[in-house]
């Protein structure tokens, strides 16, 4: 049985053209609890030691918000229009944080890790649907290899567990297409697995609107084959499930029924080009680099052949890959709910191709090498995400701040780069930036004319970098009762210079701690000095 076991961990990263499928395998095929096991091992290892957030959608629009409601901060709500990020992400944040808060745990990083525990467990379900799936339009073989791709392909521990509506979203449509899947194959013909489909569609639409296209796609595909019932029964799912929630949301909050989606239009129509660009090959390009060449072309290659396997999945792919293409803004991380559906149909459209294949039936080695070759790089870079803290720079030391009682104030220096929004969610004390506290808008309006009384514990954050002068930032000072404790130095370049400039208000500075960046920020800079900067960060006390 040891002997047993060992050739069936081996056989699992070496996915072997010649051998996937064949039916005197069956005895080595890792079981999908297994896969599970490995997919949970790894996400909670990230959920532990992977802190700080990946991007700045994952941590302002979430986290910030949510924490925010539940310090009594009208967020979001406070605009004219509603948010452009989803409201029931938000909400199902702050229905934690303020269960967490209730049995007494008030501290941001016990919080995150609860946050990225969850969202670990929860993306278990990608995996697991994906076998599901491969399982039902291939093989068991296939769906071995598709289900320890999406535990172990790089990037899916690290990003399960952040806070990224790209991600949450997947598991979602992925049940709507295996319960049509399931459907779809049985004999006789029932409508309501439809209907519960367009349920599920409208969840992950809820979370991430673009994902509307996935849906159209299976619609599309109905419709073609004239399931007249059966397109009916998904319209009217998808219909109640998006009233019930987002109609639902945006009528309490905003105005009328799917008021977000009509303004998350207006302002992507308006400002197109505002955000990262590219040319219309770009997601391509992504999804090549993201699923590691040569296998990702491989996967690319596959899916092709996959449109009257599984039409549904594979124009719904394709619909959501064009319309993200032929838009201006191309963020990679807009692409990252069809990889799934690219690693599920491109390896069983792959692995069938190699089978006919004469070129790559003379050419075995090579095809275990391109696989070999894949599979130790997704899994030493999966291990090195899940141990990664990014963003160490902007988090860490507020986190080191928030364990300061007697504190008013903080100052947080950047020389000569540009001011980076500090996550002050990390501070575990209500607290705001001098600039959004004085801006016209009714955020902090009850403070400001005496209706609400800041709390005691309040911090007030300035910031300084080369655009304001030091008499600018006194004057923020002396403007309020908050004069600083501790300043907060970003960086290590000009030091002479900044440290200067610092002196000129704070003529008794006392270094207090250092905070050295992460493993993966010290490789960032490395390989890429002129756009990822050494941010390490000396905190200095203010002494009167």
């Amino acid at each position: 049985m040891q002997s047993t076991s060992k050739t069936s961990v081996a056989k699992a990263f070496i996915a072997d053209a010649d051998t996937l499928g064949q039916p005197s395998q069956e005895r080595y095929l890792m079981p999908l609890s297994v896969i599970l096991v490995i997919a949970l091992v790894i996400r909670m290892v990230a959920a532990v030691f992977s802190k700080g957030y990946a991007f700045s959608d994952d941590h302002f629009d979430v986290i910030t918000i949510a924490q925010g409601w539940l310090d009594g901060l009208p967020l979001w709500l406070n605009e004219p229009m509603p948010p452009r990020h989803s409201m029931l992400y938000a909400l199902l944040h702050y229905a934690l944080f303020y269960v967490l808060e209730a049995v007494g745990i008030f501290s941001p990083e016990v919080k995150m890790t609860v946050v990225r525990v969850l969202h670990g467990l929860y993306s278990l379900l990608i995996v697991y649907f994906g076998y599901k799936i491969t399982e039902r339009l291939s093989n068991k073989a296939n769906a071995r290899l598709v289900g320890l791709m999406l535990a172990l392909v790089w990037f899916m521990p690290f990003m399960s567990v952040r806070n990224l509506v790209e991600m949450v979203c997947i598991p979602p449509f992925m049940a709507a297409f295996y319960l049509m899947l399931k459907q779809d194959q049985r004999a006789d013909k029932r409508l309501m697995p439809y209907f519960w489909a367009g349920i599920l569609f409208a969840l992950a639409f809820t979370f991430r609107y673009h994902t509307v296209l996935f849906g159209a796609g299976a619609g599309l595909v109905i419709l073609y084959r004239r399931q007249w019932k059966e397109a009916v029964s998904l319209f009217i799912g998808f219909a109640i499930g998006a009233m019930l929630i987002q109609g639902t949301i945006d009528v309490i909050f905003f105005d009328y029924p799917f008021h977000s989606i009509v303004a998350y239009f207006l302002f992507n129509t308006e400002n197109a080009y505002d955000y990262s660009t590219g040319p219309f090959y770009r997601f391509a390009i992504t999804i090549l680099g993201f699923l590691v060449p040569p296998v990702s072309a491989f996967l690319m290659l596959g899916y092709t052949r996959t449109a009257r396997l599984a039409p549904a999945m594979f124009w719904g792919g394709l619909i959501f890959f064009v319309a993200h293409s032929l838009f201006p803004n191309k963020q990679e991380r807009f692409i990252l709910p069809l990889l799934p559906l690219v690693m599920i149909l491109g390896v069983i459209g792959w692995q069938d191709f190699v089978r006919t294949s004469g070129f790559w039936n003379k050419r075995r080695k090579l095809l275990a090498a391109s696989w070999g070759f894949f599979w130790v790089l997704n899994i030493l870079a999966a291990v090195g995400l899940a141990f990664t803290y990014t963003k160490k720079s902007r988090v860490a030391p507020l986190v080191y701040l928030s364990e300061k009682q007697d504190m008013d104030a903080i100052v947080l220096e950047f020389g000569n780069h540009s001011i980076k929004n500090p996550p002050l969610f990390y501070l575990n004390r209500l607290s705001t930036d001098y600039d959004v506290y004085i801006e016209e808008n009714k955020l902090w309006d009850d403070y400001k004319n005496g209706e609400k009384v800041l709390p005691e514990e309040f911090v007030m954050v300035y910031t300084l970098n080369g655009d304001k002068t030091t008499a600018a930032l006194d004057s923020a000072i002396q403007a309020t009762p908050y004069k600083p404790d501790y300043v907060v130095v970003v960086g290590t370049k000009d030091m002479e210079e900044r440290m200067a400039r610092l002196n000129i208000l704070f003529p008794n500075l006392k270094p207090e701690h250092t905070i050295t960046p992460s493993l993966y920020d010290k490789l960032l800079h490395f390989l890429n000095p002129r756009v990822h900067k050494n941010e390490s960060v000396q905190i200095y006390e203010v002494v009167r």
